[in-house]
């Protein structure tokens, strides 16, 4: 079962964010217990949220100098 489209691993990835967690393992599970989400709920979706944290952090436009 896919949990990448789930309200529960949007809740996570919202909570995550909302601590500033870095997009690894570490961050993402201490960000998770801090938001109160139980054990198991974090193992099974966690890289689906540190994914989505990846995804929100890389979502920076960087502009672009046309040398020429």
């Amino acid at each position: 079962m896919s949990h990448t489209n789930d309200a529960t691993t949007t809740q996570m990835i919202m909570a995550a964010q909302a601590r500033r967690a870095k997009p690894n393992a570490d961050s993402v599970v201490t960000a998770l217990l801090d938001a109160r989400f139980r054990a198991f709920e974090i193992d099974l979706r966690l890289d689906a949220v540190i994914a989505g944290v990846r995804a929100v952090r890389g979502t920076v436009a960087v502009p672009v100098l046309d040398v020429a």
